[in-house]
Order: C-alpha cells, then sequence, then structure tokens
C-alpha cells in the first residue's frame, strides 16, 4: 500500500504504557527517515493487533490503553500495540495508521483524531483482511466493522433511575436540566429516562419540571436555582450535561441544601471533586475509560478469530464486562458505570 501522506520522523509509541504481557518490552527507536510506526512482531499462532489512540500524553487514553493491555493479557495469544500521536494531529495518526496497515496486523481498534479523513485508510485496511473497530469516537459504518459507544441513551437512563431512587429513598418532587433544547441525541435521552421513569420501581418519584438550554457551569447554576425557587419542596435534580452537572452541585452547596436536595446525572470525575468531597454529590454516571479500551480489544480480537461479526444481535463474552451484543449500525454500548465514594478515587485525576 503506498502512503497517501509524506512521512517526518516522529516517535509515537505510547511513552509509559509500554506492551501488553504478550508483548516484548520495548521498540527500538526508528532511524531518521524511517516509518515511526512501532512494528509488532510476528510470532507463529498469535494474533497481531493495533491500538491507535489520539494523543498520547492524556489521562483518560492513558487509562484507556490500560484497559486494552488488560484485555489482551488475558485473552493471550495476541501480540500487541498502544501507539498515538505526541499532539491530537490527523496527519500525524494517519501516518500510523497506514504503518499498521503495511505491517498487515490482523485487527485495529482505533478512536480516530478525524473520522471522515481517516475512513477511507480504514475502509483500504479492510478491502485487505484487517478488522477495524472504533471507540470512543465513531468512524462511519462504511469504514469500520463495529463501534463500540462508551454508554447507551437507555444505559444512562437506566443509571440515572436507580441513582435517583437511591438518593431520594422517601419519594418525592425531581427535576431535570436536560442540557439543550431536544436534539437527536438530547431528545433520545430524554424520551429513554421518560421510559424508564414509568417503571413502577420508581412510583415515588414524580416529576416537577424539565428545563433545557443549559450546557455550561453557569447556566447549570441559574437553572438550579430557579427551580429550587419554583419548587420549594423539591427532593433531587437530574443533570444531563456534565458541565452543568458540577454548576448544579455549587448552587445546592451555597444554598446549604446539601444533603436536602440531592444532584446527580452524568458528570466528569476530574470536575466533581469538591461536590464529592462535600457529599453534595454522592454518585453519578460517568465513562470507564479503563472499561473502553478493554472492551476494544475483546471485541477486535473476537472480529480477528472470527469468533464475532458485525451483524445485528451477534453477541461477545467480554471478560469482566459480561456479555456485549452488537446492535443496529453496527454498534455496541456498555453497561452503565457509576462513580461513588467507593471508586472516585480512582478516577478523580484521570478525566
Amino acid at each position: 500500500m503506498t502512503d497517501i501522506f509524506t512521512r517526518r520522523q516522529i516517535v509515537t509509541l505510547l511513552a509509559g504504557l509500554g506492551l501488553a504481557a504478550t508483548a516484548p518490552a520495548a521498540f527500538a527507536a526508528p532511524k531518521p527517515g524511517a516509518d515511526p510506526t512501532p512494528v509488532i512482531p510476528v510470532n507463529p499462532g498469535n494474533l497481531r493487533l493495533a491500538v491507535l489512540l489520539p494523543v498520547k500524553d492524556d489521562p483518560f487514553y492513558k487509562a484507556c490503553a490500560d484497559g486494552a493491555q488488560e484485555a489482551a493479557a488475558q485473552i493471550g495469544g495476541l501480540d500487541i500495540v498502544v501507539a498515538a500521536p505526541d499532539k491530537r494531529n490527523l496527519r500525524d495518526q494517519a501516518i500510523l495508521l497506514n504503518g499498521f496497515v503495511k505491517q498487515k496486523v490482523d485487527a485495529i481498534a482505533i478512536v480516530p483524531v478525524d473520522a471522515a479523513e481517516l475512513g477511507p485508510i480504514c475502509r483500504r485496511a479492510m478491502a485487505r483482511g484487517v478488522k477495524v473497530i472504533s471507540f470512543d469516537q465513531p468512524l462511519p459504518q462504511a469504514t469500520r466493522l463495529i463501534h463500540l459507544d462508551a454508554v447507551s441513551s437507555r444505559g444512562k437512563a437506566s443509571a440515572f433511575m436507580d441513582m435517583l431512587a437511591g438518593d431520594v429513598k422517601q419519594g418525592g418532587d425531581i427535576a431535570i436540566i436536560a442540557g439543550n433544547k431536544p436534539g437527536s441525541e438530547g431528545q433520545a435521552l430524554l424520551s429513554d429516562t421518560m421510559a424508564e421513569w414509568l417503571k413502577p420501581a420508581y412510583g415515588k418519584l414524580k416529576l416537577a419540571a424539565t428545563v433545557f438550554g443549559n450546557e455550561d457551569d453557569k447556566a447549570g447554576y441559574a437553572a438550579a436555582e430557579r427551580l429550587l425557587a419554583d419548587h420549594p419542596d423539591l427532593k433531587g435534580i437530574l443533570v444531563f450535561n456534565a458541565a452543568a452537572l458540577v454548576g448544579a452541585a455549587q448552587c445546592i452547596a451555597d444554598k446549604g441544601l446539601t444533603g436536602k436536595v440531592f444532584v446527580t446525572g452524568f458528570g466528569r470525575p476530574s470536575q466533581l471533586k469538591a461536590a464529592m468531597e462535600a457529599q453534595t454529590i454522592e454518585c453519578f454516571a460517568s465513562v470507564n475509560p479503563v472499561d473502553l479500551g478493554y472492551g476494544a480489544v475483546q471485541i477486535a480480537a473476537a472480529l480477528a478469530k472470527n469468533t464475532l461479526t458485525a451483524n445485528t444481535g451477534s453477541t461477545l463474552e467480554a471478560g469482566r464486562l459480561g456479555q456485549i451484543t452488537v446492535a443496529e449500525g453496527g454498534v455496541a454500548t456498555l453497561k452503565p458505570f457509576v462513580v461513588d465514594v467507593k471508586n472516585f478515587s480512582k478516577f478523580a485525576d484521570v478525566y
């Protein structure tokens, strides 16, 4: 395969992450003018798998790499390398992707910097027999076999209602801060949450109000303040947007309502340290980057072994993640992940 980019010297092996236990300890640095793509060894009987991340020194993707290596070690019979550009750069990630295709690896799991631009390379890779999956950030369906998403809209809705029921045990009025006025993604999440709410287990929770247009911390704070004024008996606030959740939690703390009005939703651990320490938030739904990397390698290896297909309904027993099912469009999702006091410290500095 002829490269479609001019090569330049860049060492892109993901520093500090190393390789899975089945791979050599390190790769030699490329010589000037050489292909910078780390070479995956050829060991008879082993599958060769590349995990390609968007940037090297990002804690979230380092955690993804940890999960990828964990899965590779458990599966066995894999020679795997994790690589990424020094900076989030389309050109450099494309060079690495091209390099792995030229090595004729069995599978590539990629978080694309630019899905549209990298799609043609991935399509050519599949034409050459390479199993390509995306995770975290999706490739167009025609340019990959499966995309692994961290959590589905239904998964979020299920986690939301479980957390609310756990926080507001006696029931009462609940308000939703739903982000932007319903669009495709927001509407799906709101619809799934309402469908989940109809279950008998949540009969004590009463929907008091739903407000939109809150996708930053200031807007989340203001929305929470208005809801408290309009609904003085409010027992809980559910926040869809991570930044708005920070603002809503701060409002509850400032009003002296910690322990009286419960706040939960979808968030990022690094943004919620103060809220968790003050117990303004007891738990929230989030993305687990370790599980994301782990699941990506489980899927890529199964495709390479031909024990999984991209067909709707195809299933995989993915180690500690349990069963993963391929849905319409070749999309698979992980089960909801809830951050609470027991596991918060593990992720507080990750993302």
